[in-house]
């Protein structure tokens, strides 16, 4: 048979470099992977910074600006607002999510794809070429030549395993005895089950007897084990369902905790009701990122559930790489399209300065509070929403926390500290921050 161009050009770059195929489906894609992660957060597709620091410069430079105009003695009565809506950190969080995703998808996805295809395939092969046994030993046993017999097979289709019974008929007219062709034929199916069963026919052929009961007995045997193979892995189906279900439930209650469980406790944190202030306080929770944190526990625990799957159900690992691909797929898809959108949905909020003094005694209370007003995007009042209110230096708020009323404001006492100098209040509601100074003077006692 003569071989195209193509197929010499393969046989030749085979014999001189003797490539592999985990050349191409793993350590290629690894290395598109690795670079698509360095270029995703080098360009700053992606960043693994916290929200919190993220936008720790805006809010010195807000600072500096709230400075210098309280020294100028021009944020008596200011009206405008410095918000910092989260519409940049959730793209931000999901270009993180899709990062963090694609790399493996990028990097194992050829693999499995290829692992699994070999799989299949090898299923097949020992399925047909169980077949193929019981065909040949039904014609020896009518009376037929071993050889003859397989040549006879090797004129119709075998199924998966054709290309082969042609190949080692081919041997046999050129010279190859029929043990020979049936061993070559056994190493290229390239299945260990395969391989045992031609070596116990050629040695059972060796040794003598019936040659058609030994195939048969070996066809039969093959087989059945054939059938306890696709059984147990039937059997074993039930586990991947319970993994799958189990990551699904664990997908709910972390949204269930970032979506209202833990905005819920921020607000205790802050407002430091229930005699809960000091003990959440100090742990300052409104600045973890906990869906972060349940981001990356979901998608460990995706990654590791499918390896697991994998082990069960198919006994090796690397068959469990498409079950952890999806299911860390499933995670960012809930992240991304509900957790997210979700959690920052209550959050798209503005604030703004109704009244505010911008100077007074050091360590004594203002004359005016400080009223805000928060509003939508759209400029509708928010009722109900808390708003937190920190002094930095010594100084003093009361309340420290409080809820919008009818028309969307809320007041505190501002005092700041006996220092004279000048004191940062930050505003926060949800994940908008307004940052505001005041400036402390020193004063003379009268006798």
């Amino acid at each position: 048979m003569k071989l195209t161009r193509r197929q010499r050009f393969v046989i030749r770059l085979r014999m001189r470099y003797k490539f592999r195929r985990e050349y191409f489906t793993l350590a290629i894609p690894v290395a598109l992977a690795a670079i698509f992660v360095l270029y995703a957060f080098h360009s700053g597709f992606a960043s693994i910074t916290q929200p919190g620091v993220a936008s720790s410069q805006s809010t010195a430079n807000e600072l500096k600006e709230a400075q210098y105009q309280a020294i100028s003695g021009n944020l008596t009565g200011i009206t405008g607002n410095s918000t910092k809506t989260p519409s940049s950190t959730v793209s931000e969080k999901q270009n993180l999510y899709i990062t963090v995703v694609a790399a493996p998808i990028i990097a194992f996805a050829p693999y499995s794809f290829d692992a699994t295809r070999e799989e299949r395939r090898r299923r097949s092969y020992e399925q047909d070429f169980s077949d193929f046994l019981f065909e040949l030993s039904e014609l020896v046993r009518g009376g037929i030549d071993p050889a003859k017999a397989f040549l006879t097979l090797a004129e119709g289709s075998t199924g998966s395993i054709t290309k082969f019974v042609k190949t080692a008929a081919k041997q046999m007219q050129i010279g190859f005895t029929f043990e020979q062709a049936l061993q070559n034929m056994g190493n290229l199916i390239g299945s260990d089950l395969a391989k045992r069963y031609v070596d116990l026919v050629v040695q059972a052929s060796y040794s003598g007897g019936s040659v058609a009961n030994l195939i048969q007995r070996a066809s039969i045997d093959m087989g059945t084990f054939v059938n306890l193979e696709r059984e147990k892995r039937a059997g074993l189906s039930q586990y991947t369902v319970v993994l799958y279900t189990g990551q699904v439930i664990l997908i709910v209650l972390a949204a269930i905790l970032v979506v209202q469980f833990i905005p819920q406790i921020s607000e205790i944190s802050a407002s430091g009701g229930a005699g809960l202030g000091d003990f959440l306080g100090k742990s300052d929770i409104a600045n973890v990122d906990i869906e972060r944190s349940l981001f990356f526990l979901v998608f460990l625990n995706g990654a590791l559930g499918g390896l697991v799957i994998g082990k069960i159900s198919e006994g090796e690992i690397k068959f469990g790489l498409k079950h952890s691909l999806v299911l860390i797929l499933i995670a960012m898809l809930a992240w991304n399209f509900y957790v997210i959108p979700a959690s920052s949905g209550s959050q798209q909020v503005k604030i703004t300065v109704a009244s505010y003094q911008s100077s007074g005694p050091a360590g004594l209370p203002m004359q005016e509070p400080l009223v805000v007003n928060i509003t939508t995007l759209q400029g509708k009042e928010v009722t109900g929403a808390t708003v937190s209110f920190v002094i930095g230096g010594g100084g003093s708020l009361n309340p420290s926390s409080s809820t919008t009323n009818e028309i969307g404001q809320v007041s505190t006492q501002v005092t700041p500290g006996d220092v004279p100098g000048l004191y940062a209040i930050v505003i926060t509601c949800d994940a908008s921050e307004l940052t505001l100074v005041v400036n402390a003077t020193s004063y003379a006692l009268s006798d």
